[in-house]
């Protein structure tokens, strides 16, 4: 699961009234996970939002779990692992960051047809084509603006949150995310915070472990 935890690290005009928008600065989003195309929902995934600070999580049915921490202020990234009894947070500077978001720059997105309603906000089906040639199908509401534009990194550009969208990590694993719950609410700032008992690791630490 190693290249969903590199997508996890995250251009056109509004298409609707700015009266009716409104920014996502605190609260959570739920989505349920499907793989390779399965009816059932295979995992949750959380993304949890306080200002510049986004907090997301998945946990799969087969016990795969991962939570990455972003902080605006720093630009910094980290992200939270298990190996055996060793907890480590591979850190990951600002300069890391954009580099690994490098391939979703350049990115166009195409409206599509269909509309729906996810998680109770209404949704426009649209296409994005990236410069390496690939493609991903997505839905998106602009009744919500996310606060800062990182928090769309696989989108750049986009007036909006995308609420259904596919990522497909690896030849053999295609995954789709789907809101099921949108939470404006009041967030504690220490979920956003580096657990103490996590011991920080570079990229190049965390390989040598393997």
């Amino acid at each position: 699961m190693k290249t969903l935890l590199l997508t996890f690290l995250g251009l056109f005009t509004l298409y609707a009234p700015l009266s009716a928008q409104k920014i996502f600065s605190e609260g959570q989003i739920k989505y349920d996970v499907y793989i390779n195309g399965s009816t059932k929902p295979e995992g949750v995934f959380v993304i949890s939002v306080k200002g510049g600070m986004i907090k997301r999580e998945i946990s799969m049915n087969n016990g795969y779990h991962n939570i990455t921490l972003y902080n605006h202020q720093t630009g910094m990234t980290h992200s939270l692992s298990l190996k055996g009894d060793q907890k480590y947070a591979l850190e990951m500077k600002a300069e890391e960051v954009k580099l690994k978001n490098q391939r979703f720059e350049g990115a166009k997105i195409d409206l599509m047809d269909g509309q729906k309603k996810l998680a109770g906000l209404k949704c426009q089906d649209a296409e994005v084509s990236y410069l390496n040639g690939e493609k991903a199908k997505f839905s998106f509401t602009t009744e919500l603006i996310p606060m800062i534009e990182t928090f769309n990194a696989m989108f750049p550009g986009l007036k909006g949150i995308p609420l259904e969208y596919e990522v497909k990590s690896s030849p053999t694993l295609n995954m789709k995310f789907v809101a099921t719950l949108i939470d404006i609410k009041a967030i504690d700032a220490s979920i956003f915070q580096l657990p103490a008992d996590y011991k920080i690791v570079t990229t190049a630490e965390l390989e040598s472990m393997k």
